[in-house]
């Protein structure tokens, strides 16, 4: 029973919402629940473990990342957000770390 009630509030959660996302908030967001372990900021260090935003925005979809901070790798240390972010600040978060899809200049 608990497992279907789970499932239920998880597909709740993980259904794109139909609003407009907020970039800017996206940012704000980031910077108070994700700034202690990625690289947010655009031009930052690209990293993979864990992987800077402008990595993610490069290379994942915005579908992929929406599902992966809803229900992220249970072997990696990301926290469990789907129990502290609304589904609107996860679209807004989704839009920040998409508006970072630029390429991105590797030092010689």
């Amino acid at each position: 029973m608990n497992r279907i009630i789970f499932a239920c509030a998880l597909a709740a959660l993980t259904a794109t919402p139909g609003f407009a996302a907020d970039a800017a908030k996206g940012h704000d967001i980031a910077a108070a629940n994700c700034a202690r372990c990625h690289v947010i900021e655009k031009g930052g260090a690209f990293k993979q473990i864990p992987p800077s935003f402008q990595s993610i925005a490069i290379y994942r979809t915005a579908d992929d990342i929406w599902q992966r901070i809803l229900s992220p790798n249970p072997h990696s240390n990301m926290p469990d957000t789907q129990w502290t972010l609304t589904p609107e600040q996860v679209q807004d978060l989704v839009a920040y770390i998409t508006s970072l899809d630029v390429p991105v200049k590797l030092s010689p």
